[in-house]
């Protein structure tokens, strides 16, 4: 079954929706990973200058220790470096640029900065200050970077996810916006479509639905001037023959019971008119398709004539609907090809699946129908009979517009006739 043409843009435009909100978590994730580098980086710069401080501490000493500690400092760009021992006694400090012995009983308070020391080989961060237990030797390393790329990772970070989340709520008010104002016409196109019976397909969405709603609407416009038309008509008929019949009555050629009985035919073409411009409501049951095509062929009092054929499927989805509306329905039908039958032939009724939608077809060996005849059968009023004011198929084309669903017609002349009804699967 082909999908509708809303249906798909709504879709299209989740799909959208859904591919932004995935564009922007992939583009966190990989900021996150980012950040991540930059902070292994600081760290891995850490460890590597607490390697090279033990080196230096391990086989060196004096003028040569001091000159080589400045020189980690200066390399790695280092606002502070600090080393004590274990009891927090101060081995180095690069701000006073003396070693431990120049230094007596000057001990190194790391509580200032970090709320707890860290464990041998572990670091600790507090901004730009990181502390370092060295396991072998154990000393404690205190470094401060002049610019760690964590902190200013950290504050484009900031700027990116607040860029990222206002870009999302402005996206997400456009789309809205785009999509409510999208919808408004297509929804208002679409329920004018449904009204009219008209199914939309992504395909032809745009040139062939406004082109049917457009000849529906015409076809509609003509339907009122015919039927204002046929009503006039037939009216100034009657009218004229009780003028007629009530000067012969007044002259007593004429008893006044052909008034009462025109009067009657005109109440009867009145009733018959309210009827079909009576609005339809349907009642959706669960209907038996067999007992409904059974019940049709008893209502339509199929002559010994004619040989009725019933090709029903039974493994199909439920069909809901009228009952009593969807049998006047194909009673009609059936009534249409008894009558186009005038000698020996067949009616078949075919019950299947077609397309998303359940299939009644009632097809006959009558004569046919022209295809310059086709557009107009299921007009009000249209009909080559003598009797009769057309409104049958028209009636049928109304019951199946109500259940949204549709009548077809495919014929040739001299090579009968099939009235298909299509009940949309719910």
């Amino acid at each position: 079954m082909k999908e509708s043409y809303p249906k798909n843009i709504s879709i299209i435009a989740t799909v959208f929706i859904f591919l932004i909100l995935f564009l922007a978590l992939v583009n966190l994730f990989i900021s996150i990973q980012f950040r991540n580098e930059f902070i292994q980086y600081d760290r891995d710069k850490i460890t590597t200058i607490a390697s090279l401080c033990s080196h230096y501490l391990m086989h060196h000493n004096g003028a040569e220790l001091q000159a080589l500690l400045k020189n980690v400092k200066t390399s790695y760009d280092l606002e502070h470096l600090v080393i004590s021992d274990t009891l927090g006694n101060l081995v180095y400090d690069s701000w006073t640029t003396h070693l431990a012995p120049a230094l007596p009983n000057r001990r190194v308070d790391y509580s200032k900065n970090f709320k707890e020391g860290p464990e041998p080989g572990a670091l600790v961060q507090n901004g730009k200050d990181f502390i370092y237990f060295n396991p072998e030797p154990p000393f404690y390393l205190h470094v401060a970077l002049v610019a760690p790329y964590q902190l200013t990772y950290d504050r484009i970070f900031k700027w990116h996810i607040s860029y990222i989340t206002l870009s999302l709520i402005f996206i997400g008010f456009l789309g809205i916006f785009l999509i409510r104002n999208l919808f408004l016409p297509m929804r208002y196109v679409t329920n004018i479509a449904k009204d009219l019976g008209i199914e939309m397909k992504k395909e032809d969405f745009v040139s062939e639905t406004f082109s049917e709603i457009f000849k529906k609407m015409k076809l509609k416009e003509e339907t009122l001037v015919e039927f204002s038309s046929y009503v006039a008509h037939e009216f100034r008929n009657s009218i004229g023959a009780i003028i007629g019949l009530a000067r012969l009555v007044e002259k007593g050629k004429k008893p006044a019971s052909d008034i009462v009985k025109e009067c009657r035919t005109m109440e009867d073409l009145i009733n018959k008119l309210l009827d079909y411009s009576r609005p339809l409501k349907a009642l959706s049951t669960p209907i038996n398709v067999e007992q409904l095509v059974d019940d049709a062929i008893k209502k339509s009092v199929v002559p010994a004539r004619i040989e009725i054929r019933k090709n029903i499927n039974t493994d199909q989805p439920q069909l809901n609907g009228d009952y009593e509306l969807l049998l006047i329905a194909l009673t009609n039908l059936l009534k249409n090809s008894i009558e186009a039958i005038k000698k020996v032939g067949f009616i078949e009724i075919e019950v299947g699946e077609d397309e998303g939608f359940i299939s009644i077809s009632v097809t006959d060996s009558g004569p046919g129908i022209k295809e310059t005849e086709l557009e107009k059968i299921f007009s009000p009023f249209y009909s080559k009979k003598e009797e009769g004011m057309g409104l049958g198929l028209a009636y049928v084309n109304k019951i199946m517009e109500i259940h949204n669903g549709r009548v077809e017609v495919t014929s040739k002349k001299g090579q009968g006739a099939t009235f298909t009804l299509k009940l949309p699967i719910v």
